[in-house]
């Protein structure tokens, strides 16, 4: 196209330079639409996900926590390798040591760890 004129003017290569830079920016809108678009896409496909979930948790949970618990327990405890007598023995140094009451503290579990050198 600009090898058939042999000069421009500079009013010609102003309009020219809007006209390539406006096709620019448009197309640069766009892709920040679809940018835009694909965020607002996933983030509700994740809400609604989270969401779903949360419900099938609540509808799980009463099933879940059939045996009462006793009063002042936050919940399970799991002991690998352990008895309880030893756990309950550690949870007490544990609560004597932190001047606390056992029953403030939360156990999540108790694990033997064994020596390498025993072995």
């Amino acid at each position: 196209m600009l090898s058939a004129i042999e000069s421009i003017t500079v009013g010609e290569s102003a309009l020219l330079s809007l006209v390539s830079m406006g096709t620019i920016m448009a197309v640069l809108l766009l892709i920040m639409g679809l940018i835009y678009l694909m965020s607002f896409l996933y983030r509700e496909f994740t809400k609604r996900k989270k969401s779903k979930s949360a419900s099938e948790a609540v509808s799980e949970a009463p099933s879940a926590q059939a045996e009462p618990v006793a009063p002042g327990s936050c919940g399970e405890l799991k002991l690998v390798k352990c008895s309880e007598r030893d756990a309950a023995m550690i949870m007490a140094i544990v609560a004597d040591n932190m001047q606390e009451d056992l029953n403030k503290l939360r156990f999540k579990s108790i694990k033997l760890v064994e020596d390498s050198d025993n072995k």
